[in-house]
């Protein structure tokens, strides 16, 4: 039985219909080898016209050095590492230049390619620099066997593509470090705001701490007026909540409401405890306490219209109120539904001059006075909130402020 030998990783460096030659050469007294070894030659040099980029042919010499030849000329650039030497010098080195300089690089680094593909049998491939004349080029190498001992290296100048990948890296590095600065700015952006904050929150707690001071004062001099003052706070707010009003401004709505009478303080006892009726003078003094009010808040008033909604809560839109006569829109949009709160409460709450009068009364006013003397949403509000029983007034123990029952939305 007879065996065929499988040839050895040498041999496959005959490539495009070259013959396994020896290292020494074509087989001697051979006429049809050596026909055929003229046959592939001559393809492939015609296949090295076609080939695109710098084309070159390194061949193993029996010393181990590396010969490195033009691929399409077949002129001789490198040897050795070193530029062959030729009659006319000054012309070749014109006619080669960058050849040449890739020709030694090649020279230098040609065992690499061979050894590579003798070890592994697939196609070398490896990048490199060259600078020619100050300039860098960069260069790309595909190496594959063109015959005994010999490998064909395709070079490609991939300086375009590497320019391209070193500005896509710097652009990625600068957008890296635009994100990184903006990070930062973020982060102190987020400091500040949280800086501010803290100092709204003392401010809003110093403010609430001061008015509360206030109420206090106003329960000691007169107990009915501060009952009425925080009833009239709790309604007033859930108005502003139903309305859809934001947060801030329902709070809002409730330090003005919890200081909307603070002048009777100033007003004799007599005066506001009268079972009769007012005299002229006496009420002018009770419409002048919206103007010490204001006076008085004024100082106060941080960053909340605290002051000025007080100072509006009896105007009309109709322009029948006071202390200034404001119509429409030109009253603040809390003093409106504060106004709305004090006369519902007012009427639903005994005074000197007369007993209480019933809820359905006290609502009757408001929506006979809608659009005229009444701000049409907080009326409609207000309505919606007692008549669906989603608020109603605690009954009022002896000398004592009571807080009012909210559970709408």
């Amino acid at each position: 039985m007879s065996t065929t030998s499988r040839p050895s990783r040498k041999s496959q460096l005959v490539v495009f219909g070259a013959p396994n030659t020896p290292r020494g050469g074509a087989q001697k007294g051979n006429p049809s080898t050596s026909r055929k070894s003229a046959v592939a030659e001559t393809e492939r040099e015609v296949l090295l016209q076609v080939i695109p980029d710098q084309v070159f042919r390194l061949k193993a010499k029996p010393d181990g050095s590396i010969s490195v030849r033009d691929g399409r000329t077949r002129a001789q650039v490198a040897s050795d590492g070193l530029a062959a030497s030729s009659a006319e010098p000054a012309k070749e080195d014109q006619a080669l230049g960058p050849a040449k300089s890739l020709g030694e690089e090649l020279a230098c680094r040609g065992k690499q390619l061979i050894d590579g593909f003798l070890t592994t049998g697939d196609m070398q491939t490896l990048e490199f620099d060259v600078d020619c004349g100050g300039r860098t080029t960069h260069y790309q190498v595909r190496a594959a066997a063109c015959g005994p001992w010999e490998l064909l290296a395709v070079v490609t100048d991939i300086t375009a593509r590497k320019e391209a990948e070193s500005s896509i890296a710097r652009s990625l590095s600068e957008v890296a470090r635009l994100n990184e600065v903006l990070q930062n700015e973020a982060s102190l952006h987020a400091e500040d705001e949280q800086i501010l904050d803290n100092a709204f929150a003392k401010l809003g707690k110093l403010l609430e701490d001061t008015i509360g001071a206030i109420q206090m004062i106003v329960q000691m001099k007169d107990p009915p007026t501060a009952h009425h003052q925080a009833r009239v706070c709790k309604l007033a707010c859930a108005i502003g909540r139903e309305m859809g009003l934001e947060k801030g401004q329902v709070d809002t709505i409730g330090l003005a409401a919890l200081l909307h009478d603070l002048g009777k303080v100033f007003i004799p006892d007599e005066t506001l405890n009268k079972p009769g009726k007012l005299t002229e003078a006496e009420y002018a003094a009770i419409k002048d306490s919206a103007e010490t009010e204001f006076q008085i808040l004024k100082t106060i008033d941080l960053f909340y219209p605290i002051a000025d909604i007080v100072h509006q809560h009896h105007e009309r839109l109709n322009g029948a109120g006071y202390p200034l006569g404001l119509k429409g829109e030109h009253i603040l949009l809390e003093a409106r539904i504060i106004g709305i709160a004090d006369v519902v409460e007012a009427m639903v709450s005994d005074r000197p001059y007369r007993l209480a009068l019933t809820l359905e009364e006290a609502l009757g006013e408001i929506e006979s006075g809608r659009g005229t003397l009444y701000d049409p949403p907080a009326v409609d509000a207000c309505v919606k909130l007692f008549r669906e029983g989603r608020f109603e007034f605690e009954r009022a123990e002896a000398n004592a402020p009571q807080e009012a029952a909210y559970s709408g939305a």
